[in-house]
This record gives C-alpha cells, structure tokens and sequence, in this order.
C-alpha cells in the first residue's frame, strides 16, 4: 500500500512525494474539455501505486544510499 510505504520512507527522512496527478483528475480539463474519470483505466490503476522518489544531480552517493538502505529495509518488512 502506497501509504503505508509513503509513511515509512518519511519516518526514514527521505522527501518521499506523490506527483504526476493524471490529468484527468484535474477540474481544470473536467470543465474544459470535459474529461471524466474512468476514461483512462490503466493510468487510474497506476496512479495510486506510484511515489516520487529523491533523484536529483547534485545528491551525494551517501543521499543515493540512504534513499536505497531506507527502501530496501522497508519493502523487506512489507514482504512479510
């Protein structure tokens, strides 16, 4: 579950978000161009399984380890 590793990681201390909104989520394209969940199936599966990870050019390889040591500790434990 999303959330629960969404949590984990930020109890880790790793700036864990959730991006990308499908934009048919959004009221902006719902009233102007009249989309409408449930028009786009697999990206409405997708979308609440996905996080955004830190990844960014200037991390130093102890940030790149720390992100990698925090998800694999916790995706151990949610394996259980």
């Amino acid at each position: 579950d999303r959330d629960y590793i969404f949590k984990a990681l930020r109890e880790e201390n790793i700036g864990v978000n959730v991006h990308y909104i499908p934009v048919h989520y959004h009221s902006y394209y719902q009233k102007n161009f009249g989309l409408k969940k449930g028009i786009l199936p697999k990206v409405e599966w997708l979308y609440p399984r996905l996080l955004t990870i830190p990844l960014f050019h200037s991390m130093s390889d102890d940030d790149v380890y720390d992100v990698i040591n925090a998800l694999e500790k916790i995706l151990k434990y949610y394996k259980k």
